[in-house]
């Protein structure tokens, strides 16, 4: 079983913040889509006008995510696969900008629990954080 870099007990690495970044894109995307599956809760006649853009909000952060990961930058063509890169990373940090506009139209509309949005968007904020922290790695390390 994958353990997060930071249970790991291993040192602050781009290689580990790139983990971390992807890891919890990924929990933030499934926390999303089993919240959004409450009918009860996010109703069917907002899944066109919300629901569905919360969802692939939260879809777009991790993929962005995952397939700018996957992306090694080489010398060979350091310069094009390093800005290809970064343009995902940005993506998906104005993803997680986004996904927390959308969480705060959901609130109201939804009658979502102030623990529920509050939980919700720390873990967004958290997301956009280790995507940072990611980038500016790499902006160091390519530029």
């Amino acid at each position: 079983m994958a353990v997060k870099a930071g249970e790991r007990n291993v040192p602050d690495t781009p290689q580990n913040r790139q983990l971390n970044a992807v890891w919890y894109a990924r929990e933030l995307a499934v926390y999303t889509i089993q919240i959004c599956k409450n009918k009860k809760v996010f109703l069917p006649e907002y899944q066109s006008a919300l629901t569905d853009d919360i969802i692939r909000t939260a879809k777009d952060i991790y993929i962005n995510a995952w397939t700018a990961n996957n992306i090694r930058v080489t010398e060979k063509n350091k310069k094009e696969l390093w800005v290809w890169r970064s343009k995902l990373q940005r993506q998906a940090i104005l993803d997680c900008n986004n996904l927390l506009a959308q969480i705060g139209l959901a609130h109201p509309l939804f009658h979502l629990k102030g623990k529920r949005v509050e939980y919700w968007s720390e873990q967004t904020v958290k997301v956009r954080n280790y995507i940072k922290k990611w980038r500016e790695s790499d902006i160091e390390r390519y530029s």
